[in-house]
């Protein structure tokens, strides 16, 4: 209320100078506090703590950064072959995680922040035991319903062209791989991606199938272990007809099934949460038993034998003869009619004769080889294992 030049507030009289007075101090107070707060909250995403590798506009504060991605690779099939699993780093390190995606499709993978990130693959194995020769790639994040996505082509490698080496090499980057896996390759979800890695690699015949049931049954373990600090960044599929309204372009919009982004990242506006999982940890239980698998097949058997020498003697018999004393000749079944024509003839010394006895040869001696049968031939049925007896768990890991 005015009175004589006065005015009167809460109560009391005041001069309107000293209104006036009072009035430029609240305001230069409230100008001061409005700046500060304004150089607080500014410093919260451009301060040298929490650098972006790229600088975010106020706009990207509004909605966490995507990586786009779209894997190219022959013959890959959703149901039957294993998911690409890429690994994802920035420069610094603080971002450094794995994650499974499918691909010949647009998929989107929340990070963070802006930035250029480096993306490299282990190589999907398709039900034949094929893998692909996979690239890495430098991918620049950005906001979901504006990134361009990235194509990468794998080459692919038949089976026949596939060796021990390679197959056991990619079942050991699996198992690192679940060490640092988000959302996509632990618990449950993990563990069912290893065994389809497991499985699809030991169907192809070049396989160190011993080397990859160690490496993959471990890589199951480490999936299965409760991990508190467990990088779920989203991951999604990305549909340019949804012009980024949904797959992961926007903040809790529920459609990728992640609630929290990589350990890794620092930016105070992504919203992400590392949720420990209060489910206890999985003790396997190998309970679930898988009989041999057999068939019967017949095997010859042939005859077991052996040579010998064998020698056959001469063949021999005695004969008597008549030998006259006289000339000595052999006069046996003659021996008086020579004797009485000697003496006709005046010859007395041919009235005699004398015996002797001969051996005669029928058949000189020999020698044989002939064959000795040890063991007759014989037929054998006998079984024959096509896969031993195991124990599964109920995870699916074996013993």
């Amino acid at each position: 209320m005015e009175n004589s030049g006065r005015i009167k507030l809460f109560g009391r009289e005041f001069s309107r100078k000293q209104v006036c007075a009072a009035g430029a101090g609240i305001l230069c107070a409230a100008l001061l506090i409005g700046c500060g707060a304004y150089a607080i909250s500014h410093a919260s995403w451009t301060g040298d703590s929490n650098a972006p590798a790229v600088s975010q506009s106020k706009d990207d504060e509004e909605q966490d950064m995507v990586l786009s991605l779209e894997v190219k690779a022959d013959g890959w099939d959703a149901d039957t072959s294993t998911p690409v699993i890429a690994h994802i780093e920035d420069a610094d390190g603080e971002v450094d995680f794995y994650t499974a995606i499918a691909a010949n499709k647009q998929v989107t993978v929340k990070v963070g922040e802006s930035g250029t990130y480096t993306v490299t693959f282990i190589s999907p194995v398709n039900a034949d035991g094929s893998i692909y020769k996979v690239p890495s790639k430098k991918v620049t994040a950005g906001k979901a319903d504006k990134t361009v996505a990235t194509g990468v082509t794998f080459d692919k490698v038949d089976a026949d062209k596939v060796t021990k080496d390679d197959l056991t090499a990619i079942a050991k980057d699996v198992a690192e791989a679940v060490k640092k896996g988000d959302s996509t390759l632990t618990g449950d979800k993990g563990a069912e991606v290893v065994k389809k890695f497991e499985n699809n690699i030991k169907k192809n015949p070049n396989a160190d199938a011993g080397a990859v049931e160690k490496e993959t049954e471990k890589a199951q373990e480490t999936a299965k272990e409760e991990k508190s600090d467990a990088k779920t960044p989203e991951t999604s599929d990305s549909k340019k007809s949804d012009s980024g309204s949904s797959n992961g372009s926007k903040k809790d919009n529920g459609n990728s099934g992640s609630d929290s982004k990589p350990s890794g990242s620092n930016n105070s506006n992504s919203g992400s949460s590392s949720k420990k999982d209060d489910t206890p940890a999985h003790v396997h239980k190998y309970d679930i038993y898988h009989p041999a698998v057999t068939h019967t097949e017949k095997v010859y058997h042939p005859a077991v034998t052996h040579t010998e020498k064998v020698n056959h003697p001469a063949v021999t018999h005695t004969e008597e003869r008549s030998i006259c004393n006289g000339c000595g000749a052999d006069i046996t079944g003659n021996e008086q009619a020579h004797a009485y024509n000697a003496l006709m003839a005046g010859n007395k010394a041919c009235g005699a004769y004398h015996t002797v006895y001969n051996t005669v040869t029928d058949s000189a001696a020999w020698e044989e080889t002939v064959t000795i049968t040890d063991s007759a031939e014989w037929v054998e049925t006998v079984t024959i294992t096509d896969s031993a007896a195991y124990y599964t768990c109920s995870c699916g890991a074996t013993k």
